[in-house]
């Protein structure tokens, strides 16, 4: 790393403000603490606002001279996150609620996740259950943990049909569209909330995970924890050697736990992607 942070401070800092802004307003939102962005199922909620006002405050305290990206600071500042990018500064990835839509509707899965980001890499990752207090965290080079013990992704998976992931609508839409079934993996789902699935994927309860929205915040932080973990991060392309960044951008992304259930994945979901 470029640079180093306490790890277990930036843990107990989004715990501790999880516990104040996020845990009590589950199932105790008013309507008024809810609001949309970009379309009507793009939600905001008092949750998120205030948790990132108290994260981007903390974290810039706990690491001198850093910066923060935070999603909601992003939708209000469109300029925000080439601004941010553009700079030396280190800076943290900010999504106080992965999961809004989830959250908001006083359902589960949601997580509140943090990246930082330094030297045009991501070097840290956090993300914690905001009513549990569990974190799985990575650290460049230094493996994932999940509640402080190393975990890794199951590796010995390396055909689609053996493999258990995550696809979003669009994408099992277009696999039946396109080839008429879904019956290339052994089992499909979908969390509504891609923190939850980069965890389970890090974890090796499931083997891949693939996202069309490409936002910093959304995949910065999971993208770490799943390539710390041993599995491999990569925009879906035909160049197999496209590394995620968060900084870049694709038409989709594709986790997954081996280089070859990666590259059969890549090639099923290619032509829906590009």
């Amino acid at each position: 790393m470029a640079i180093k942070v306490d790890m277990d401070k930036v843990t107990e800092i989004i715990r501790e403000v999880s516990a104040a802004e996020i845990a009590p307003r589950f199932g105790q939102l008013d309507d008024a603490d809810i609001d949309t962005k970009t379309h009507a199922m793009d939600l905001v909620t008092i949750a998120d606002t205030e948790a990132e006002r108290v994260l981007t405050r903390r974290l810039t305290d706990l690491l001198p001279g850093s910066r923060a990206l935070g999603e909601e600071a992003a939708h209000e500042d469109p300029t925000l996150q080439e601004r941010i990018f553009a700079g030396d500064d280190p800076f943290w990835i900010i999504d106080p609620v992965d999961g809004t839509k989830n959250f908001a509707h006083h359902k589960q899965p949601f997580r509140c996740m943090v990246g930082l980001y330094s030297g045009g890499e991501t070097v840290a990752a956090w993300i914690v259950d905001p009513i549990e207090g569990a974190a799985t965290v990575a650290e460049l080079g230094s493996g994932t943990r999940y509640q402080d013990q190393p975990v890794s992704v199951r590796s010995n998976i390396t055909k689609a049909s053996d493999a258990k992931g995550f696809l979003i609508s669009y994408a099992r839409d277009r696999i039946r569209k396109h080839y008429g079934h879904l019956d290339f993996f052994a089992d499909v789902a979908h969390y509504s909330c891609c923190g939850a699935e980069y965890e389970e994927t890090a974890r090796g309860a499931f083997d891949f995970c693939a996202y069309r929205t490409l936002k910093p915040w959304d995949h910065a932080p999971g993208t770490l924890l799943v390539r710390e973990a041993g599995g491999y991060a990569r925009y879906i392309t035909a160049d197999k050697n496209n590394e995620y960044n968060a900084n870049a951008t694709a038409a989709g992304l594709l986790c997954a736990s081996s280089e070859e259930l990666w590259a059969e994945i890549n090639e099923i979901l290619i032509p829906l992607f590009t």
